[in-house]
């Protein structure tokens, strides 16, 4: 089963996420604790609890695994303590080499399954705590595995949503005085890109050719990409569908989302410049596109949520919804020189999407 990614977070038009069950600490982060010890400023505590396939040396099938400080639970081994109403009979999804069956189950099974993870991994618990059999089993050194898309990806579609971004590449192909499109403020602008030259984080990109046109009014020419360029982005998995021709109204758009990846858009700027026009990015666009491993989840970013941007014009009702569903988190790039010195070269302020 394909998956759907969505790019760029036109999160303006999705409404809250769904309530979290009373199991869930989410809420109460005084209370969460793991007995899986990690600094406090570590980026995979028990609040969090990211999925993503993996694999290791020892044991090269990819398969489905939750990070915790500096460890991977390995839910092939713990599926049989995902025993409530929705994952009792549903363990096998958790036996698959992607998030797929997992993601089609919808937030409700989400929920449950990361009320479980966050018992099982509490220091009250001893289910696992208690099992230092299930534990040598169950626990695998972060450092030591291989990280794998976590999804079959049957299509994806690409947003452009942020407003300083769209006004940026508006004045690199048409002027300042045409920055922005006539459309740009009223709907949501994307295209679809391709899903099969979706990469995992660390896989090599190579420089694309096409055609360009370096002087105005002559012939193009072909060659290497001279103006190659990153898009600091963030992309969103959609569990389940919708049938053809039911659109999913934007106050339930919460209810198929299931969780975040960071994602480089690579663009070859002078092609894209060439082709653009009028179907808008081809070549310029499908060459590569990198994600993050580790799936963050709609559930674990529910505490970071902001009023939305400010818009003007309002949108029209059926893009409308007053629950804010924009979040708080600043994003940075830091460019490795050949010196192997890093420096902070753009960050990004997530709130900022129209």
């Amino acid at each position: 089963m394909g998956l759907l990614l969505l790019l760029l977070l036109f999160l303006v038009f999705i409404s809250s996420p769904a309530q979290l069950p009373e199991e869930d600490l989410t809420n109460f982060p005084d209370k969460m604790k793991s007995f899986i010890s990690y600094p406090s400023d570590c980026e995979f505590p028990i609040e969090n609890l990211p999925y993503g396939v993996f694999s290791t040396d020892a044991n090269p099938t990819p398969r489905i695994g939750v990070a915790i400080g500096d460890q991977v639970l390995d839910l092939t081994v713990v599926k049989h303590l995902f025993n409530g109403p929705l994952l009792g009979d549903r363990q096998a999804v958790f036996d698959q080499p992607t998030l797929n069956d997992f993601m089609a189950l919808g937030h409700l099974a989400w929920a449950e399954a990361r009320a479980v993870l966050q018992r099982i991994l509490s220091v009250d618990d001893q289910t696992l705590q208690g099992d230092a059999s299930l534990q040598d089993r169950a626990f695998v050194p972060l450092s030591s595995v291989k990280m794998h898309l976590p999804a079959n990806i049957g299509d994806y579609t690409d947003f452009y949503s942020s407003i300083h971004h769209a006004t940026n590449v508006g004045i690199m192909f048409r002027g300042k005085e045409n920055a922005l499109m006539p459309n740009w403020k009223h709907l949501p602008v994307g295209y679809h890109g391709r899903a099969s030259s979706i990469v995992i984080s660390g896989t090599p990109v190579r420089r694309p050719h096409g055609q360009t046109a370096p002087v105005e009014g002559q012939p193009p020419v072909f060659g290497p990409c001279r103006l190659l360029d990153f898009e600091l982005e963030v992309g969103f998995f959609v569990g389940p569908g919708n049938e053809l021709g039911q659109p999913i109204p934007a106050e339930k758009a919460h209810e198929h989302i299931f969780g975040f990846v960071l994602v480089n858009d690579w663009s070859a700027r002078d092609i894209q410049k060439w082709e653009y026009v009028p179907l808008g990015p081809f070549l310029a666009k499908n060459f590569a596109t990198t994600i993050s491993p580790w799936v963050v989840t709609t559930l674990a970013l529910s505490q970071f949520t902001v009023p939305n941007f400010p818009q003007d014009p309002e949108p029209l009702s059926y893009l409308k919804h007053s629950d804010p569903f924009n979040f708080d988190i600043n994003l940075e790039v830091d460019i490795k020189r050949k010196q192997n010195q890093f420096a902070c070269f753009a960050t990004n302020f997530i709130p900022q999407l129209f």
